[in-house]
């Protein structure tokens, strides 16, 4: 594969010099290129408001403007390919070698981190073709090979590629709705390829639970490949969020509440500290943060900088953090290099820190790759990009081209339904990538080396995924909405051992419970068997638990020389117990109120006895 590298070098203001070079089989070539360039105001926020205020405000002149955007984001490629290749006589002749070879050419931006987002490389564009880069090349990324900590891999064996996904919603039913991106992410991971890959969801949705998670699974040998943060992020003052927070009632709740709004948060709570929001403290300037669910405090919300939890994924081994969080890779562009050591001084690590987003600060703190959005991304965008992504890479694709791949089906399927009617968007340009090097992390595996995964002992339990054939079937159509009862249960589970779900006959609560029994399955909330009971008909305590014995009567007689068949009631009841206590599994009661009687004083089938044991 032939690989083009841009490196970056900002000479004056806004002045750059790109030392250009080719590495292909044997033979190398190099140029370099010094120009002007500059992005105006004018022309950041035009692009801005096309990606992110467009799509919600068509009105009449909006169409229009659009279309102009369009074309002057077109513009800005090709004035950008001119500067760099069409500039010098190396430079044409570097192209004119490589022209050929791009549709299977990696192409990597190097940069100074602070410096990341001056030029929109993204957008560059064949003056003669009018190719896109980004979308042509097999893969288009960031490189960072000088980060303050280099990755260390960790050995993958022979098990399947784990991922830890975070579906982080402080807004509550308020938010964006629950399952929007991850059932997006599940089609991406197919049946076929369930052996591959691990998906668990972090529960609860804290930044507090992703570290002992993490720390969990590594200590028991299998950590983590990739985390995928589903949830907002935000690019603030932070000092200026925690002044906000000091002011008197009134003035905070209007300063908080605009905060919120920026994120995309709909939610009428207020805040108590600042320190229940960023334990940190200060923190000067600009930066990247993503927005975990913080329970314990009103305004269920926390912020979490790339440093911290770039540091956290680099020693659990994480080789890949995937964000579809808002403006994660968004930075402030200097206008002209430092003429004095400040605060941020000539370490590019320091400037990391200083200047960079989250994204940035992420990778420099030794993650080998990460995916972020440039911009604030609608939930349409992101699902289908998501499925994207993880159809590429469990295909073997390394991360960039995965990335690339991703793009390229944006751009190919630009219609975006966000509201009202469909749109036309070019929003291909919103997901980047930053990789120190190809990164694949689904290597080919034959059917005999992967592994299906049980509960990690020896004891012949029922597996993970096993789900009672009684259990009601997917709809034909698929399973649609009710994603805020979805949320509900799955909150609920966090802290409660027994979940009553009710509502009016025929609204469809079998429906929702049997798609979050197959929704918790497979995302690890639960790791044992699911077992599905029905009231409808006269069932006492005995043949209830007759499910057990269809379940874990093999694994009784194999591991304890139990014959459940054999045993009294009494002591069925009493083995169900100790089986209850010690193997994970969700056992769901379908339409209990014909057991106490229904409608209310209506004669029950059950004696008074009987409906007691039920109960206990």
């Amino acid at each position: 594969m032939h690989t083009l590298r841009l490196t970056q070098h900002i000479i004056g203001e806004n002045r750059y010099k790109v030392e250009i070079s080719l590495k292909g089989g044997t033979f190398r070539q190099s140029a370099v290129s010094e120009f002007e360039f500059f992005l105006s105001l004018q022309d950041q926020e035009s692009i801005r408001w096309y990606l992110e205020d467009y799509p919600l405000y068509r009105h009449d002149p909006a169409p229009t403007i659009a279309a102009r955007v369009e074309k002057r984001m077109a513009e800005i490629g090709k004035e950008l390919f001119e500067k760099v290749f069409e500039s010098g006589k190396d430079g044409t002749k570097l192209w004119a070698r490589f022209e050929d070879h791009l549709s299977n050419a990696r192409i990597e931006v190097q940069t100074e981190v602070r410096e990341a987002t001056a030029i929109p490389w993204e957008l560059i564009r064949d003056t003669g073709t009018d190719t896109c880069l980004a979308l042509h090349a097999a893969a288009f990324v960031h490189s960072n090979y000088q980060p303050a900590r280099q990755f260390k891999p960790v050995e993958n064996g022979e098990g399947p590629i784990r991922i830890l996904l975070a579906i982080c919603r402080p807004g509550g039913r308020n938010d964006v709705p629950f399952r929007s991106v991850a059932s997006q992410l599940i089609k991406g991971l197919a049946d076929a390829d369930r052996d591959l890959f691990q998906l668990d969801v972090l529960r609860p949705a804290t930044y507090e639970a992703l570290g002992k998670t993490l720390r969990r699974a590594r200590e028991a040998g299998n950590p983590y490949h990739v985390v995928h943060f589903d949830g907002h992020g935000a690019f603030v003052e932070m000092d200026e969020v925690i002044a906000a927070m000091k002011q008197k009632d009134e003035e905070r709740e209007k300063a908080v509440r605009r905060l919120l709004e920026e994120i995309g948060i709909a939610n009428a709570h207020r805040f108590d500290a600042a320190a229940t929001v960023y334990p940190k403290g200060q923190r000067a300037g600009k930066h990247g943060y993503l927005c975990f669910e913080n329970p314990d405090h009103p305004e269920n919300l926390r912020f979490v900088d790339g440093e911290d939890i770039g540091n956290l994924l680099a020693e659990m081994g994480v080789r890949v953090l995937v964000l579809n969080a808002c403006r994660s890779a968004h930075a402030e562009a200097p206008e002209k290099p430092e003429e004095n050591s400040d605060a941020a001084g000539t370490d590019p690590h320091a400037q990391t820190r200083a200047f960079g987003s989250l994204a940035q600060e992420v990778v420099n703190a030794g993650t080998a790759g990460v995916v972020a959005m440039r911009y604030n991304v609608y939930v349409v965008t992101a699902a289908q990009f998501v499925a994207d992504l993880y159809g590429s890479l469990i295909a073997s694709n390394p991360l960039g081209k995965a990335v690339t791949l991703g793009r390229k089906a944006l751009s190919d399927k630009p219609i975006r339904e966000i509201t009202g009617d469909a749109l036309a968007l070019q929003d291909w340009c919103v997901p980047v990538v930053y990789e120190a090097g190809p990164i694949a992390l689904f290597p080919e595996q034959t059917a005999e080396k992967s592994l299906k995964i049980t509960l990690s002992d020896s004891r012949a339990t029922p597996s993970r995924g096993h789900l009672d054939p009684d259990l009601p079937p997917t709809p034909d159509a698929g399973f649609w909405g009710r994603d805020e009862t979805l949320l509900a249960l799955d909150r609920a589970f966090d802290d409660h051992g027994v979940v009553l779900l009710h509502a009016y006959a025929g609204s469809g609560k079998t429906a929702a419970v049997a798609e979050f029994a197959r929704w918790y399955t497979l995302t690890g909330g639960v790791q044992g068997p699911v077992l599905f009971n029905a009231f409808e008909q006269y069932k006492p305590l005995a043949r209830v638990l007759e499910k057990f014995g269809q379940v874990f009567g093999p694994m009784l007689e194999q591991q304890a020389g139990i014959n459940w068949l054999a045993k009294s009631d009494d002591d069925r009841r009493e083995i169900a117990l100790q089986l209850m206590g010690q193997v994970p599994m969700l056992w769901i009661w379908d339409n209990v109120e014909p057991v106490a009687g229904f409608p209310t004083g209506a004669a029950s089938a059950w004696r008074a006895d009987e409906q007691k044991e039920l109960a206990e």
